[in-house]
């Protein structure tokens, strides 16, 4: 084999590894930004979320202080009817 051959064989081989690291450099660049878009959404999903649980409670709450006031009413004897004929 000559050294011309050699030298070419070496350079071409140089050359594609140049070029899977750009690529692999460029394509980390873009899962990165893509992570941090997701990450802002994720956020946001967590605030939402958070919001919903807040206001399920409150309905739990209200839902359950109005059971209380029905089962205290519904206990309470009833009085005895007025005769104001």
């Amino acid at each position: 084999m000559k050294t011309f051959e050699l030298l070419s064989i070496i350079g071409s081989i140089a050359a594609v590894g140049i070029a899977l690291a750009a690529v692999v450099i460029g394509s980390n660049a873009n899962l990165r930004t893509e992570i941090r878009a997701v990450e802002h959404r994720l956020f946001a999903v967590e605030n939402r979320l958070s919001a919903v649980e807040q206001r399920q409670a409150r309905t739990e709450g209200l839902v359950e202080g109005l059971r209380d006031a029905i089962n205290a009413h519904s206990h309470q004897e009833p009085s005895p009817p007025s005769d104001a004929g």
